[in-house]
């Protein structure tokens, strides 16, 4: 039950910092550091998936959203832009 708070609240702190810092960020975005930002979207929609309990049929999904991929997706966005 924690992890799903802590997934639900990664989530929605580095989605509103790329909603509001999004000029900032776009100007560390050069090259390869698209698929870094693609990546971290990637965390940030298996966050929330994991965040409000939503466990998707397909294994794919369950592999892509599952709670240990998600943080360290998200993780690299944060740290790669900052």
């Amino acid at each position: 039950m924690i992890s799903r708070f802590i997934s639900l609240g990664l989530a929605i702190s580095l989605s509103l910092t790329l909603l509001f810092a999004a000029p900032l960020m776009a100007d560390k975005i050069q090259g390869a550091g698209r698929g870094i930002l693609m990546l971290g979207l990637l965390g940030i929609a298996g966050g929330f998936v994991h965040g409000v309990g939503f466990v998707p049929n397909s294994i794919f999904f369950k592999f892509l959203f599952n709670r240990w991929i998600s943080p360290i997706l998200m993780a690299s966005t944060f740290f790669f832009y900052n």
